[in-house]
């Protein structure tokens, strides 16, 4: 090497390591797409995504994933697809929303984080189910947050479906905010990160 190189040799060795490692080359798999195809294939792509609700969806072991794909413009003003984080569904006699079943049930919270009398057994990104402890009768409605465990609060609005029993009813959530519902598809996506490793694995290289 020459007297005036401006890097040394181990210098140069470990930013060619660093450029050839795996987990650097590979991209968040939820977060961002590239299409490559036809031109007149992808600017109908990019037209419909522009204008209507486009989905990615595949089936896995009798489950079906629905990924919204939406366009995001970069600094240099460039489209990409982008993909949102997946509906979940199960398969069976009729298609619905995978819910979560929570090992210990959740209270929902008031404005000052006070535990309500209603407490979340299972959750999807559709509906809710509730356990009404103590003496309160199951709502007509709620607007109260989610919290389990370090979760920062989601916010729900929920519309009574049916009472199961004295104890336990279902809240449609569709009255929650887009942006609430966001975050709630998050978290049930890790949740089934955790109860399905075998799909979420990184593919080895």
């Amino acid at each position: 090497m020459q007297a005036d190189a401006l890097l040394s040799q181990a210098e140069l060795d470990f930013i060619q390591d660093m450029q050839h490692s795996p987990q650097l080359n590979l991209a968040d798999p939820v977060s961002s797409l590239r299409v490559n195809g036809d031109r007149r294939l992808n600017e109908l792509l990019t037209r419909l995504i522009a204008n209507e609700q486009v989905t990615l969806q595949a089936n896995f072991n009798n489950q079906q994933l629905s990924f919204p794909l939406q366009l995001v413009e970069d600094e240099f003003h460039a489209l990409h697809l982008q993909l949102g984080s997946p509906d979940i569904y199960e398969d069976g006699p009729m298609l619905r929303p995978w819910r979560l079943s929570l090992e210990r049930p959740s209270p929902l919270l008031g404005d000052h984080g006070q535990a309500s009398d209603l407490w979340v057994r299972d959750i999807s990104f559709k509906g809710v189910l509730l356990e009404v402890r103590g003496n309160a009768k199951a709502p007509s409605r709620f607007d109260l947050r989610f919290a389990p465990g370090d979760v920062p609060p989601i916010g729900l609005r929920g519309v009574l479906r049916r009472r199961i029993n004295a104890r336990h009813a279902a809240y449609d959530l569709s009255q929650t905010p887009a942006e609430e519902i966001e975050r709630l598809r998050e978290y049930i996506l890790q949740a089934h990160r955790q109860a399905h490793p075998e799909l979420h694995a990184q593919p080895a290289f």
